[in-house]
Formats: structure tokens, sequence, C-alpha cells
């Protein structure tokens, strides 16, 4: 007999960092305001190393995790490839100049969110958001410069319709003035 449901199990996992990262920073702030000396300045460092980690703990956990849908994704040297039955696609990161979520009404039998990659040379690769593997594409983003994790977030996770702009190359898509 388990003494916790496995939805509970799961959630408990998917926020396990943000967890550690809360204990971390209560034990630091409870060393900070309780002992003196090197202990006090010790749990200075754990009340910023708990926050920063449950920071980034709350970050992930708000992330859809993929799986259950079409296709596989795999980051590997900057380029994101997805494989499927139906076909796929590889892009490189460097060679993106858009990052847009789709998020359509076409369930339940097919995903409703699209991560769509456009590349210089103006192809573009499609990956469901629920394909295994998806919750790659977050990281496999670090290196572009003001990638709006917020909406992507936030896009992921609406039941709302629409075209969501996670990160566009900057110059890029707008007209320019010949002189």
């Amino acid at each position: 007999m388990a003494f916790l449901r496995p939805q509970a199990v799961a959630a408990i996992l998917r926020w396990r960092e943000a967890i550690i990262g809360l204990g971390a920073a209560a034990l630091g702030a409870w060393w900070v305001f309780t002992e003196f000396g090197i202990l006090r300045w010790v749990g200075v460092a754990f009340v910023l190393g708990g926050i920063a980690i449950a920071r980034e703990g709350w970050s992930r956990a708000r992330r859809p995790t993929g799986g259950g849908g079409p296709g596989v994704v795999e980051v590997d040297e900057r380029q994101i490839t997805y494989l499927s039955g139906h076909g796929g696609g590889a892009v490189s990161v460097e060679g993106l100049v858009r990052v847009r979520i789709v998020a359509s009404r076409d369930g339940p039998y097919q995903s409703d969110v699209f991560w769509v990659f456009t590349a210089e040379d103006g192809t573009a690769l499609h990956i469901p958001g629920d394909a295994t593997g998806s919750e790659k594409i977050f990281d496999a983003l670090a290196p572009l410069p003001g990638v709006d994790y917020e909406t992507a977030i936030r896009a992921s996770g609406l039941v709302q319709l629409g075209d969501f702009v996670i990160w566009e190359k900057p110059g890029h898509g707008k007209p320019r003035i010949a002189h």
C-alpha cells in the first residue's frame, strides 16, 4: 500500500528543485536569526543559494513536460532534431531567425501546442509541444539573447488560441530602407 498517490508523487518530483531551494533558504534564515558568528554568515549563503535554486526550480516546474505525443525531440550540440513517423527535421540554434509557439484546438487526439522554428533560409520546423523530449527545447534556447521564457510557459499552458513569438533575431523581419 502506497503512502502517497502516484499523482502526488509526480507533483512532488516535478517541484522538487523548488522545494529543496525553499528548504535551504528556510534553514539559512533560521541560522541568520538564531545563531551568531560564522554560522550566521553560512545562513546568509544558504538563504541566497536557496532562493536561486528555488527560482530556477519554480521556472522548470512551470514548463510543460514532454511525452505521450508524436515523435521524439533530441538536442545535441546546439541542434534541435525532431523525429517522427510523419516526418521531422533538424535546425541549428545559430541558424534560427524566429521561434514561435502556435496554440490551436486540434485536440484531443492531436497536439494543441506546436513549437515553430524558422531558419535563415525560410524553412520551418514544427514540433508538437507534447513530443517526447520537448522539455529540452527550453535549455536549447539558452544561447539566444532575449528569449521570452515567460511567454513560452504561458503559451504552452493556456487554452487560448494564438501565435506567440518567443524570440526573433534582432533586425530580422523588419523592412529595410534602401539609401
